[in-house]
């Protein structure tokens, strides 16, 4: 079973991006290090949304080289992305797993209505994995 952990403050920092990015879906690079059966996120890398929407998010290219130079430097990797759907639960939408298959790393997903943190990943389907 896969765990994806928050460690530190992670929560709040991804909640108050989100709150900030309203009306549009915010996004983040999540930084960390496996462990066994768990993905620890240990820092976020705030991004911005490229597609400045309510209901999709891209991060630009270069953004993208810069959060994973960002990363070595910090000896961590990529190990997951963030998103928050602001009007809606948090679950994959079509763009959502369409993106899964390019980036198959813990995509963790913020809902607006709710609060609530929700994580999946691609393993030849889409499954959800307990987040702590």
């Amino acid at each position: 079973m896969n765990i994806l952990v928050l460690g530190g403050n992670t929560r709040e920092l991804l909640s108050s991006h989100a709150a900030a990015s309203e009306p549009h879906e915010s996004c983040a690079l999540l930084f960390g290090d496996e462990q066994e059966d768990r993905t620890v996120v240990r820092e976020v890398y705030p991004a911005r949304n490229a597609d400045e929407s309510p209901v999709s998010f891209s991060i630009s290219p270069e953004e993208l080289i810069r959060g994973y130079v960002k990363a070595g430097e910090m000896g961590l990797d990529v190990v997951g992305i963030f998103h928050s759907h602001p009007s809606s639960e948090a679950a994959p939408s079509g763009k959502d797993r369409q993106y899964m298959i390019t980036n198959p790393v813990p995509w963790l997903i913020y809902s607006g209505i709710d609060g609530s943190f929700r994580a999946y990943i691609l393993d030849g389907d889409i499954a959800e994995i307990r987040v702590c």
